[in-house]
This record gives C-alpha cells, structure tokens and sequence, in this order.
C-alpha cells in the first residue's frame, strides 16, 4: 500500500516517536510509507537517519472554517500527488481534517495517545496505545474498530548487563516539565527520603514550563548539593543517559502510556512509578518493577523500598523488565500486531 503517516508539532515527544516507529516498521512490512511533518519539526533529522522518505507541509491546525478550507486544501492536495491508499495520523485534531480531505477510496488511522475525545469519530480504525485509552474512547462514543497496540522500544542487538546498585544509588526522572508529570511529587519525595537519612542521588532530565520551578523546589527542599538538572535527552545519549541510573522514577499524575518506562526496562533498570494509568499495563508489581500511589509518601516509600531490596531480589526485578521489554515491546512483536491490524481492517482480502 501507498501510506502516507502524517504529524503535528515541531517537538520530540512520545507521540513524535511512535510515528517514526510507524514510518520505520510499515517500510520494513513491504508498504510505500511517505511520512508528514511540520516544517521546522526536529523529527527531520531522525527521518534522515534511517532513510525514510518525508515531506514537508504546512497547514493550519485549527476548526475556524476558513483557515480549515485551507488546511484541507493542502492536505487533498498532497494525497492526491501521492496517490496515497491510506492515511495515518497521530493527533485527532489532524483525524478531523484528513477526514474532509481524504480521496474516496482512502481509508483513516488514528493512533490515540492522549485523552482527547475531539476527533476520534473521524477514523475508519482507532488504534490505542494502552487498554486504558481504549476504555476511554470507548466511553466518549466511539463505536468503529479499534485495536490496542503498545509503543515500542528499540533494543540494543547486544543485551544490557545487569549492573547492581551503587554505593550511592542515583534516581533519574525525564519527561516534560510540567504539573501532569510530577516533578513535583519525585522532589517532595526526595525531601523525605532526605529526612529519613537515606542515600541518593537524583537526576532530573527534561525541558517545559515548569523549569523554572523545578530549579526553585529543588532549593527550597535543600537537594541542590545531592541534583543534577538536565534538558531534554537526545535519542543519541539514551541509553547512555538510563545506564547511568540505578531507579527510574515516573511520578506522573497522569500517563497514558509511559515511553520511558519501557525505555529503562528494557535497559535492565528498575522503574518505579505512580499507578498513574499505562504505566498499570506494564508493570507487573514487585514482579518488573514498583507502582505507587499519586502523592509524595507513598512514592517517597516505594522509592526507599527500591534502594533497600536484596541484591538477589534488585537483580530478579531488573532482568524481569528485561524480559517484559524484549517479549512485549520489541519492534518484532509490535510490527506484527500493526500487519495483524491492517489485514483485519484495511488491506483487501
């Protein structure tokens, strides 16, 4: 099929990586992918890594009916000059404008990855990266086909060795600096951990409104000698970025899935998280790593019984996300579960 995967948005989110994962994987699948990006977006360089064929287009995302009519121009435009069989999009704001641009005998994916209701009646199928999107959209109305396939993580060829823990054992956190993430909880935590006299370093990693607040608690709660601040982590630096931790912590207040989870997972690194939503569907507790509640206790609590496991147990918990990675995550298996989708719904029989 001639597929065209199109996004939104000039930044490097989770969204972002999953559909270069899409472009990547439908290329491996035997398909003509052309993938769509905004002009400016960073994912350019990454589609040039990997030799995936990409335009660029410049549309305005928005419902104000003018500025639609423009939009859906381009849009029809590029579709029709692509002679494109199918569109897949990973914002329901771009679903809603594909729709009234689509040719006729085009079909729409939408890959849903956040809670936004707006949108997701626009797709023939709707693919939810977790169970827990796939309930919701199910909830708003949505009543076509849908299918639940994960985000991936790409593994090294070469598995990771287990490491155990420091003598001072560092605890990193990356993700957008913002409330929905939790930076805040993960430092009112460390607080406490201070208090109970228990050593640690911790590594804050990413970039967003709340910057300047960060750096703000982590003065006030008296961690500035024990922090290390870090912008966003490159794909590049990665691996190298989680091999340096001991613990991941993810103390969102809301995550639909939780790329980085899998990404510390797969490194051989214990995660603790909130029970925050996807992050629910992937850890397994006290098997591959430690959920806890929403608030600064209990994380504060998870995190001290993390740095106090038995180094048998620490070690069964890390090779255990190993496996969860490579077993449930892994490009080989997400790629088939995306052809199973597209023979089911999409490709003619």
């Amino acid at each position: 099929m001639k597929i065209v995967n199109l996004i939104s948005g000039k930044d490097l989110g989770g969204p972002k990586q999953t559909f270069l994962h899409y472009s990547d994987n439908l290329r491996q699948l035997g398909h003509q992918v052309t993938s769509i990006i905004r002009p400016g977006a960073q994912l350019k360089a990454l589609l040039e890594q990997r030799s995936l064929d990409y335009l660029t287009l410049d549309y305005p995302r928005t419902r104000l009916p003018l500025l639609k009519t423009i939009a859906v121009s381009r849009l029809r435009g590029l579709f029709i000059q692509q002679n494109t069989d199918l569109v897949i999009v990973h914002k329901p704001i771009d679903a809603e404008l594909v729709r009234a641009a689509l040719p006729t005998h085009c079909q729409l994916i939408l890959i849903l990855h956040s809670y936004t209701a707006l949108g997701i009646k626009a797709a023939d199928v709707l693919v939810c990266v977790s169970p827990v999107l796939a309930e919701f959209a199910r909830q708003q109305g949505y009543t076509g086909p849908l299918v639940v396939i994960p985000n991936l993580v790409e593994l090294n060829p070469i598995e990771p060795n287990f490491r155990p823990l420091q003598a001072t054992p560092v605890i990193a956190t990356m993700g957008i600096l913002r409330r929905t993430k939790g930076q805040d909880i993960l430092l009112q935590a460390a607080a406490i951990l201070r208090r109970r006299n228990i050593k640690f370093k911790l590594v804050i990693a990413g970039k967003g409104r709340w910057h300047g607040k960060v750096n703000k608690w982590i003065k006030r709660f008296d961690l500035e000698a024990i922090t290390q601040r870090l912008d966003w982590v490159s794909n590049h630096d990665r691996d190298d970025f989680i091999d340096a931790m001991d613990i991941f912590c993810l103390p969102s207040r809301n995550e639909t899935f939780g790329m980085v989870v899998i990404e510390a997972m797969a490194r051989k690194r214990l995660v603790v998280a909130t029970r925050c939503g996807g992050p629910q569907g992937i850890i397994a507790h006290r098997e591959n790593g430690l959920l806890c509640e929403i608030n600064a206790e209990s994380l504060a609590d998870s995190l001290a019984q993390a740095l106090t496991l038995k180094a048998e147990d620490y070690q069964s918990m890390c090779e255990a996300a190993y496996t969860t990675a490579r077993d449930q995550y892994s490009p080989s298996v997400v790629r088939q579960q995306i052809a199973a989708m597209l023979k089911q719904y999409v490709m003619p029989t």
